[in-house]
């Protein structure tokens, strides 16, 4: 994994522990940010209570001198090994968490985790489908610079055969997988013939046909340029339900988004559009489908 992917996925993972609670509440009472978002200065004041605690600055320090710092950090524009353990020691990070970013930074593809750019396993077609979706709830996170950063995705399969494996396809090589729950990912590959990429999933229990089982993980994206502005999701007649969540960073919201339905998957107009109003920065929606449609949003900034 490259070194700018790899600064790029530890600045993600790093604002995302930040909004946990066990290390959002030593931030947040410095947060003058109306709704709980993640606030830079708040993070400095963590920081230079650390620095200052040490004795590596004197007790006029100035958090503000910091903030700086704590941006570049935040945005995957610097994140240097000195500033990375200066974040896991204030906040008193879990040596579960303190690794994963050291390993993400240096580079280093986690055991859960695969790079899809730059451990692709050649070309395959997708197998055919072992698993049916019964319900689904994703949520989809657009960042400071108008790019996806990263998508959570929650899954209830029920096995049609006898299997062990989970193929998670989507449209771009800027991607990183982890699986968080229920198995582990295997190989990353080229879909043969199309424009998509497919990452194999080998599932912690095996099933049998009409079993059940839960599957969650994560895809952070590392986008050159951001992508057209819109989110799909491909409905299919065995999903029982849906829930969609559309998040943006509040620095950089849309001028208007409107909640969308496509003919199919290869059409490039919505069939029906309806502008939506976000509230903290998001908008959601759920659904019971009653047969196969493409849903999402698309939006202007």
């Amino acid at each position: 994994m490259g070194a700018t992917i790899g600064v790029t996925l530890a600045a993600q993972r790093l604002a995302a522990l930040l909004a946990e609670p066990r290390y959002r509440r030593r931030w947040q009472p410095h947060s003058s940010v109306r709704r709980g978002e993640l606030s830079r200065a708040a993070v400095a004041a963590v920081l230079d209570a650390h620095l200052v605690e040490t004795g590596e600055v004197g007790w006029d320090h100035q958090p503000r001198s910091l903030e700086n710092r704590v941006g570049r950090a935040l945005n995957g524009d610097r994140l240097s090994d000195a500033t990375l353990e200066l974040f896991i020691a204030a906040f008193e990070m879990t040596r579960e968490h303190a690794d994963e970013l050291r390993a993400l930074v240096r580079g280093r593809p986690l055991r859960d985790q695969l790079v899809v750019a730059t451990q692709l396993d050649g070309e395959a077609p997708l197998p055919r489908r072992t698993v049916r979706t019964l319900q689904v709830a994703e949520h989809h996170e657009i960042g400071p610079d108008r790019s996806p950063r990263q998508h959570v995705t929650r899954l209830l399969l029920e096995a049609v055969e006898p299997t062990d494996r989970h193929h998670y396809a989507f449209d771009t090589p800027h991607a990183a997988v982890t699986v968080l729950t229920g198995g582990t990912p295997l190989r990353a590959y080229r879909v043969t013939g199309t424009q998509l990429f497919a990452v194999e999933i080998v599932l912690t229990e095996p099933m049998l046909a009409g079993q059940t089982t839960h599957l969650e993980y994560r895809t952070a994206f590392c986008y050159p340029a951001p992508p057209v502005p819109e989110f799909r999701k491909i409905v299919t007649a065995s999903m029982r339900h849906v829930a969609l969540t559309l998040r943006f960073d509040p620095s950089c919201l849309p001028r208007e988004v409107s909640c969308a339905r496509w003919a199919d998957a290869a059409s490039t107009d919505p069939t029906d559009a309806a502008p939506v109003r976000l509230v903290g920065g998001q908008t959601s929606q759920e659904v019971v489908p009653d047969g196969e449609c493409v849903i999402g949003w698309h939006w202007t900034w």
